[in-house]
């Protein structure tokens, strides 16, 4: 039986995600390009983009929104690499323990956060208040203590599955030619994780950067994330509230998109 090549395999599923995904983009420039109050039904506009750029709320939400991207995907890697270390070696049970947070939502992680630490939660009622303060910081610190508890697991089983026994017979070999364990890391197991790190790592701040429900639940009410900014807007009663939406988050998509390019080009440089 004659193969079928991957590209015409994978062919359907392309043409699927680029009519809804391809869709949903040109839906959301024709929205971020619709006139203002003043303007006439059918002409095109870019008061909603003057808008935005010149807002001091979505500058400050675009840093605010990086900050939090880069910061949990970074605390994430680091404690992903320690995990690694821990559980390498041990029995399946113990990887399926430290996967059980993946497939549950971020929701309802954030709430269980809120109910555990946030004001008169059971962490207040056991031992008084919390030294700093995690729900409604302006730093974001409650929004990257949940992206963690999510991301850090399944980055974790992503470095534990390419650790092998050759890795770990590597590490002896260059154990017994005197390299310490930073040495190890750094010449032995970093390029056999590098790759799947930094895969996952992408997919992680893509995530980040464009979910809403977290920054929602347990984020501050300035400055706001770029999303729950958008979802701001859309629900306000302005009439240019749908128009500075969109363009919120095609620039939120901007971010996303190029996570994904880096993701191919890392894929076809390991080739």
């Amino acid at each position: 039986m004659r193969r079928v090549p991957a590209a015409v395999a994978v062919l359907p599923a392309c043409m699927i995600i680029v009519a809804l995904f391809g869709g949903a983009l040109v839906g959301a420039v024709r929205t971020s390009l619709e006139p203002g109050p003043a303007g006439l039904a059918g002409e095109v506009s870019l008061d909603a983009w003057r808008a935005i750029l010149t807002d001091p709320a979505f500058l400050d939400s675009l840093l605010f929104t990086s900050w939090i991207t880069l910061a949990s995907t970074a605390i994430s890697m680091i404690v992903a690499v320690g995990l690694a270390h821990l559980i390498r070696g041990r029995r399946r049970a113990l990887w399926a323990l430290f996967g059980l947070p993946v497939p549950v939502p971020h929701l309802l992680v954030a709430v269980v956060v809120v109910l555990w630490i946030g004001p008169a939660g059971v962490v207040d009622r056991l031992a008084g208040a919390l030294p700093f303060e995690l729900i409604r910081d302006r730093a974001g610190l409650g929004i990257m203590l949940v992206y963690v508890l999510k991301e850090a697991p399944f980055l974790t089983l992503l470095i534990v599955a390419v650790l092998g026994p050759e890795v770990r017979a590597r590490e002896e070999a260059a154990a017994t030619m005197g390299a310490g364990p930073l040495q190890r890391l750094r010449w032995v197991v970093w390029p056999r994780i590098a790759a799947p790190l930094s895969f996952g790592s992408l997919i992680v701040a893509a995530f980040v950067f464009g979910s809403f429900e977290v920054p929602l639940v347990v984020g501050p009410t300035y400055p706001k994330t770029l999303a729950v900014l958008a979802l701001d807007a859309a629900r306000t009663s302005e009439l240019d509230g749908q128009a500075r939406s969109a363009s919120i988050l095609l620039v939120t998509a901007a971010v996303t998109i190029v996570c994904a390019l880096l993701l191919v080009r890392r894929a076809r440089a390991d080739e």
